[in-house]
């Protein structure tokens, strides 16, 4: 096994998500001890040495990892095509000259030869590779990558050469579009030659099995004793540079941000309050990722922030624990234990709402909404399709693991295609997949036929008699608003909602019964604990 490594089928001490996964890598500084892959390390530098990490005081670095099979994506890097696909931009001449490739030019700008385009991927990373050297360049020649077929904008550059002597450069970049190209170019001038060859471009990944843009990190630390003067960073996931990275930071003011930079713009920032992390003592930030929509955060679990909308992932390689790219943002308080899984966990206050159009809004009432004006400080992650099924909200939930140790609140308002004979196998299999869990009964209204009302109530009752204090009738809610309209009277001595609650469409609630219904869901979640 190696640097202390041993299989365990169970070791208490390390962490497992909502859906009871451990974590890819866990290094328990606090404890000296490890895990990486499935296997035990008796430090926690045998563990980091395991993902061919680094050490440096309190902080740790890991990255960048190019796996031995890792295709090659650049074509004819190797000039085994002779010229090929590689092209003179800006006047350059290209040729192949004894087996290097030659970029000449005299009295031009910014000269350069292009690569074929490597296929590539928003949110992921790779390593660019290239040997290259001067022959009559006044310029030190250097290697340059970009998205575009033009080079521009430039992206990360590989170190210059000021020799003769063909050296061999790497630098990694986070993906930034469909495709890249490698440039051979010089630093100034132009005026002579400049020759490069083996020019690579291979997807890389911070280590073995962990990879943007989804994963998730849960990192135990004890705050400075006083506020820096300067930022300094807790976690930094990133393209070892600012363009592309996953950042959280404590900041001169107090305030503690996380931070989603990719394309070298910035796309999201959670900024933690002053005050919520005290100066000397013990926290938790739990930091989660889908790739796509999701960034959430936890702060002691407790203090929620979220994004939840489309955004640009970033392509990292880098995982540092107390440090940046950057000398100077080196943590000065203490990292105490680090979990890092390669998928998403969302932190387990979040509530995740599972449903029809109820959950998904409509005339701006839904249950996201309603559930976090009754109380800001629990955020929703919603999975509303609007006339959806209960089987296909099931599916749902199947294809988003990383939520299944939320709260989830089930909602199918319309009780669209109750089945009475198929049904209790579909709540069935969404209570295993999130064991805390409240269903909420479809609602009864008036211009429901007698089939529906008796499907809707056959659903209903098996709902309270098989989950008890973890169904929710809305019904008691909805009619204690009504008011003494003859229609509400009527709807009341039916046992249907008011129609005073819903909406003109007479399907949907108003924002107000939305929210009472919220509450008193609320209200059961806090007496069971939740």
């Amino acid at each position: 096994m190696g640097l202390g490594g041993r299989n365990v089928d169970g070791a208490h001490w390390v962490p497992k998500d909502g859906a009871g996964r451990r974590p890819l890598l866990f290094l328990d500084l606090e404890n000296n001890r490890g895990w990486y892959d499935s296997r035990v390390y008796a430090t926690e530098s045998a563990a980091l040495a395991a993902v061919g990490g680094t050490a440096s005081g309190g902080t740790r670095r890991i990255g960048d990892f190019v796996a031995a099979d890792a295709p090659e994506l650049l074509p004819n890097g190797d000039l085994s095509l002779g010229v090929g696909d590689w092209t003179s931009l800006n006047g350059a001449t290209v040729a192949v000259v004894a087996g290097e490739l030659e970029m000449s030019g005299t009295g031009l700008t910014n000269p350069t030869v292009r690569s074929g385009a490597a296929p590539t991927q928003q949110g992921k990373a790779y390593r660019a590779k290239a040997a290259y050297r001067k022959g009559t360049a006044t310029g030190s020649p250097l290697v340059v990558s970009s998205r575009s077929a033009t080079m521009s904008p430039l992206s990360n550059a590989l170190a210059q050469n000021a020799t003769l002597a063909p050296t061999i450069f790497t630098r990694t970049f986070g993906g930034e579009g469909s495709s890249h190209y490698l440039g051979l170019r010089t630093v100034t001038g132009p005026g002579g030659t400049v020759y490069g060859d083996n020019f690579s471009i291979k997807e890389a990944v911070a280590f073995a099995g962990f990879a943007a843009p989804v994963f998730t990190i849960i990192v135990r630390f004890r705050m400075p004793a006083n506020l820096p003067a300067s930022t300094k960073v807790l976690f930094s996931f990133d393209d070892d540079g600012a363009r592309n990275r996953y950042r959280a930071a404590l900041n001169a003011d107090g305030t503690m941000t996380v931070s989603l930079d990719s394309n070298g713009s910035n796309r999201i920032t959670h900024v933690i309050a002053p005050g919520l992390a005290t100066l000397g003592a013990q926290h938790t930030l739990h930091i989660s990722c889908d790739g796509s929509s999701r960034l959430l955060v936890a702060f002691d679990e407790t203090n929620l922030f979220g994004q939840q909308a489309g955004f640009t992932p970033a392509g990292a390689c880098w995982v540092r624990l107390g440090a940046s790219p950057v000398p100077g943002e080196e943590w000065t308080g203490t990292i105490l234990s680090a979990a890092f899984f390669s998928h998403e966990t969302v932190p387990p206050r979040f509530i995740w709402a599972v449903g029809d159009s109820y959950v998904a809004g409509t005339g701006g009432a839904s249950l996201e909404q309603g559930i976090e004006t009754s109380n800001p400080s629990r955020l929703v992650v919603s999975s509303g399709a609007g006339g959806s099924t209960a089987a296909t909200q099931l599916a749902t939930m199947r294809s988003n693991p990383g939520l299944h140790g939320c709260v989830l609140i089930h909602w199918d308002g319309d009780a669209n295609g109750a089945d009475p004979a198929l049904d209790p196998a579909t709540f069935e299999g969404m209570a295993e997949l999130a064991a805390r869990h409240v269903f909420v009964g479809s609602v009864r209204r008036v211009n429901l036929s007698a089939l529906e009302i008796a499907a809707t109530n056959a659903r209903n009752n098996w709902l309270s008699s098989r989950f008890g204090l973890r169904y929710v009738d809305p019904h008691p809610t909805l009619q204690a608003l009504a008011t003494a309209s003859a229609e509400d009277n009527a709807a009341l001595a039916a046992g249907r909602a008011p129609p005073s609650c819903l909406q003109v469409d007479g399907t949907h609630l108003t924002v107000a019964a939305m929210n009472a219904v919220c509450a008193t869901i609320l209200t059961r979640i806090d007496a069971l604990g939740w």
